[in-house]
């Protein structure tokens, strides 16, 4: 008797179990320090095993950069024309939020505080801020990037970490109309 033959392994299944991989990842680096998150806990957030992730990703660190890395979301947040970049950016981010449970500014600044944070300072620097900046003009351009970046993880901190009431219970139209004006300024400034 033959032994039974395996069937072949799905695409499609596997890159969704490494996608629920990396939202729960992406959502316990958000909340909490590198050192203060397991892979047991990211496998059970994942419906995974824990030996599973590091087939997929080798170790806790590789998962670790591969979930803070944002190049996508860097994409999506600066994906809109100038004229309503500031709405679009708070628009997305929240989308984020809701999605995912996650931020990546939020994942930048943890990350950061890793042995190897200048790496990950550096893809943020080279996915978000620095084509945001290439696309401002006028006066005090990498002042207004650092602003709108700070305004961002602002945003982030007081709606997934401190939960402030003040913002929490703001719809996200509330929220867009709040806070997109502020960052459109800085976009594009208003003349005087």
């Amino acid at each position: 008797m033959g032994t039974a033959q395996q069937p072949a392994p799905d695409p499609d299944a596997a890159g969704g179990t490494r996608q629920a991989i990396l939202r729960a990842a992406r959502k316990r680096f958000t909340h909490r320090a590198f050192a203060e998150v397991g892979l047991r806990e990211i496998a059970q957030d994942s419906g995974v095993s824990a030996a599973l992730i590091v087939k997929y990703f080798g170790s806790k660190e590789n998962l670790f950069a591969q979930a803070v890395s944002f190049e996508a979301e860097a994409t999506a947040l600066l994906d809109c024309d100038l004229d309503h970049l500031g709405g679009h950016l708070v628009a997305t981010l929240l989308d984020l939020h809701d999605r995912a449970s996650s931020d990546p500014f939020l994942r930048a600044v943890m990350a950061a505080f890793r042995p190897n944070g200048a790496h990950f300072s550096g893809t943020f620097q080279q996915h978000f801020a620095e084509p945001l900046a290439a696309r401002l003009s006028g006066a005090d351009v990498p002042l207004r990037t650092a602003m709108i970046c700070a305004q961002l993880a602002g945003l982030g901190a007081v709606r997934l970490a401190v939960k402030l009431p003040g913002v929490t219970t703001l719809t996200h139209e509330q929220t867009v109309a709040a806070f997109g004006p502020v960052l459109q300024d800085l976009v594009t400034p208003p003349h005087h």
